[in-house]
């Protein structure tokens, strides 16, 4: 090839890369073909923040559906507390209302088992007096017999009677006898004296005879 047709070669390059490119109907300067790789790019970079956008909301959706599995475990284990706090309060309460059952079958077993005594009035003097001055206080019939086991078995209704170890004294065996005064000065002798002060000692501190009893019978004293 001579120096002209060499010169012709590079000319035509020249221009053909300055002029458009037809390829397959599709026209392009050389420009646009420069650029095509960009574009490519940009469309792979838009998938991947598709791509991303995706996982994240993905991820989303699964914290959310754990969150509420945890709740609902939650509440589960709320209710079934609640529940057995229930069950151990009824629990309590029908204990409670089995203890004032037995409580009320041991004072009517008492008054079954004195019923007969109570018909009629007690031989000894000091229970006579003593039936009499509680019937004023308007303890008759149960509560009397309620009295008389409580004071037969504290001092067989003696009037000088003296516990050695305590101290106590009486009839309704106060501690210390001298307690008695209150009620008269012929506290040691008047057994009048010592069951007026008695009587009014078992209302103060249990309400009635019977009441009495019963918690002596769980003690040993009152």
């Amino acid at each position: 090839m001579n120096r002209i047709s060499v010169r012709g070669v590079g000319m035509a390059a020249a221009a053909l890369a300055a002029t458009s490119l037809t390829v397959g109907g599709f026209t392009a300067s050389a420009d646009q073909a420069a650029t095509a790789p960009v574009a490519d790019a940009s469309l792979v970079n838009l998938n991947n923040s598709s791509n991303a956008i995706s996982d994240h909301a993905e991820t989303a959706s699964f914290h959310y559906t754990a969150a509420s599995v945890v709740l609902r475990i939650e509440t589960r284990a709320a209710l079934a507390k609640a529940a057995q706090a229930k069950a151990k309060a009824a629990a309590a309460h029908a204990a409670r209302v089995r203890l004032a059952k037995a409580r009320e079958a041991r004072i009517a077993a008492i008054a079954r088992a004195n019923r007969a005594a109570v018909r009629i009035s007690y031989s000894g003097s000091t229970r006579v007096l003593g039936q009499s001055l509680a019937a004023a206080r308007g303890w008759t019939g149960l509560q009397f017999s309620c009295l008389n086991e409580l004071w037969t078995h504290e001092s067989g209704w003696r009037t000088g009677a003296l516990n050695g170890s305590s101290g106590a004294y009486g009839i309704p065996q106060a501690q210390p006898g001298s307690k008695m005064a209150s009620a008269g000065a012929d506290w040691r002798t008047n057994p009048a004296t010592q069951i007026r002060w008695g009587l009014s000692y078992i209302a103060s501190s249990y309400g009635s005879p019977c009441v009495a009893w019963s918690f002596w019978q769980a003690h040993h004293w009152y």
